[in-house]
């Protein structure tokens, strides 16, 4: 990767109109219907990535470094306000660049990271690999990348490119920075790098500050979180996470401190980078678009992901965990559907991570959950009388539940299989499916039975929820609690409670800590769908002016005219 050699402007005009070709010449996938896409049936595409096309690599390093040299702060321009503003066409360029490579990188089976070399030393793909189906010569450029300046160039470009989206906002001088319009492309081409190549993800977590992505990440959620039209950029953050979380370098660097000033109204707190994913997750559950239901549980696996290593829980972020429990414990959702009780399974595990491997450092959620005993109590009391009259009473025979947990629209979510492994990466089998989906396949369906409690459904949810650990802690602190509020007539400081779990020891008291388990993102052709879907979306939506794409010929997905849907 040479940054230097993509400051040359002379010619950006003449770029644009090429790769605005190469956009409409590559568009094959736009006109395939969802259910009968191929990525593998285009013929042009087939000879754009094939291993003798010419000046492949040419070409990939080229708009890979327009990419991530653009600097989008006045700091190019001798750090004049406003100054970046006469550079509307090389913007232009490198947004079309990344759209160009992303489609690039799209076709195709993912690339072999391990390089080969001829007798003279000079890096070439093999003849075997070559002609395979589904070969693309992109991905193998981009797996192996392996030189750790290049890496470095890659990594600090993302995070220059994803923090305009908030730096743009805080300025002194309004609007006095240039706002880059296409990071949906930076977040699927950073999605792209950390899938084809394992170095990348290596070298980020391990010798790079990841927070400094985790930081733009939180916020265009949480930006996003109201808009139904941003939906796919929620979910394409939410895969990252994922998959960054699935390493435990990722949780262990989490712990940083948090200082950065957003432009948004985020509540305030003093902690560190897991309280912002954390206190970011929450809101976009109780405080998000409907349809971000299905990645309730994605959102709770992240955080289950870094728990174990999570060394001190801000006081927000204690209370804001404790009331997604009793929100998920709640009738409202706990019937909602039949599988809903899963949210709640995800949660114990988290309290229980952090009770058992970070206790001394968390006497805020431990104080949050023993000021919260009853809903822990309510669930472990729980009988079949009760669960059948607390769900007719919620959800009256002529009524259907608002928050349904097993549906899921198909057309709008990716399937997401997630992997329990351990921290050594080994897979966990368990009894039950190991594979969890953000879309039930049983509920697809439009029309659903109304849930009713069970017998044998009362009986797997007091198997899925692993109440013991929470159970001991209740039954050991809550007298402490009770006996200095007695002595004090009830005039308690929460300081000297928490004060008082500080010194108190859990040694012996809980059960034996269970081995940590990490849920990795696994692929699968759905997911591939999905971001096949999203990425020629984004770049439709982005093509309008002038328009290259007839939208009422499109199949992959549905275009819809805002002015006839007025």
């Amino acid at each position: 990767l040479n940054p230097e050699a993509a400051y040359t402007r002379k010619y950006d005009k003449n770029r644009i109109e090429v790769l605005r070709l190469l956009l409409a010449a590559c568009s094959d996938p736009l006109f395939s219907p969802a259910d009968e896409y191929n990525p593998l049936a285009s013929r042009w595409m087939s000879v754009a990535v094939a291993a003798d096309a010419p000046n492949a690599s040419c070409l990939f390093y080229s708009l890979l470094n327009t990419v991530v040299s653009y600097d989008p702060s006045n700091s190019s321009f001798g750090g004049v306000p406003y100054s970046s503003k006469f550079a509307s066409e090389h913007v232009k360029l490198v947004e079309l660049s990344a759209q160009v490579l992303c489609v690039l990188l799209d076709c195709g089976l993912s690339g072999d990271p391990i390089p080969f070399e001829n007798r003279h030393g000079e890096p070439v793909v093999p003849v075997s690999e070559a002609y395979k189906g589904g070969f693309n010569i992109f991905r193998v450029l981009l797996a192996r990348i392996d030189n750790g300046r290049d890496l470095n160039v890659l990594y600090r470009g993302f995070v220059r490119l994803l923090r305009n989206t908030f730096e743009s906002k805080n300025m002194l001088l309004p609007s006095s920075q240039a706002k880059l319009e296409c990071y949906q492309e930076l977040l699927i081409l950073l999605w792209k790098t950390l899938e084809e190549n394992p170095l990348f993800l290596d070298f980020i977590l391990t010798r790079c500050d990841v927070c400094e992505l985790v930081v733009p990440l939180c916020y265009l959620m949480y930006s996003a979180r109201k808009q139904p039209a941003q939906v796919g950029l929620v979910h394409i953050c939410t895969f990252i996470l994922l998959k960054l979380s699935g390493e435990r370098s990722f949780g262990v660097s989490l712990n940083r401190p948090f200082r950065t000033k957003l432009p948004c109204d985020l509540p305030l707190f003093s902690g560190s980078h897991a309280d912002l994913v954390c206190i970011t997750l929450h809101k976009i559950i109780v405080n998000g678009s409907y349809r971000l239901v299905p990645l309730y549980s994605c959102f709770l696996t992240v955080i289950c992901n870094y728990s174990p290593y999570w060394r001190s829980m801000s006081l927000v972020s204690s209370v804001k965990l404790v009331n997604l429990f009793e929100l998920f414990s709640s009738p409202k959702f706990l019937y909602s559907g039949e599988k809903a009780y899963r949210h709640l399974a995800l949660l114990l595990e988290i309290f229980n991570n952090i009770i058992q491997y970070q206790y001394n450092g968390n006497q805020h959620l431990v104080y949050a959950i023993v000021r919260r005993k009853d809903s822990f109590g309510r669930l472990v009391s729980l009988t079949l009388p009760k669960a059948i009259h607390q769900c007719n009473k919620t959800f009256p025979v002529s009524e259907d539940p608002e928050y349904d947990a097993d549906a899921a629209d198909a057309a709008q979510v990716a399937a997401l299989s997630i992997q329990d492994v351990d921290e050594k990466g080994k897979p966990i089998q368990q009894e039950d499916d190991a594979t969890l989906t953000t879309n039930d396949g049983s509920t697809i369906a439009g029309i659903r039975e109304r849930f009713v409690p069970t017998e044998a459904w009362l009986a797997e949810l007091r198997s899925s929820l692993p109440l013991e650990t929470v159970n001991r802690l209740l039954q050991h602190l809550v007298p402490v609690v009770d006996d200095m509020c007695e002595r004090k007539n009830g005039v308690v400081d929460e300081v000297e409670i928490l004060e008082v779990f500080k010194d108190i020891t859990m040694v012996g008291l809980l059960p034996v800590p269970h081995a940590i388990v990490i849920r990795k993102y696994q692929p699968n052709q759905y997911t591939a769908i999905w971001f096949t879907a999203f990425m020629w979306g984004v770049v439709f939506l982005r093509s309008q002016k002038p328009p290259i794409f007839d939208g009422k010929c499109i199949e992959l997905f549905q275009v819809a005219d805002e002015q006839a849907a007025e």
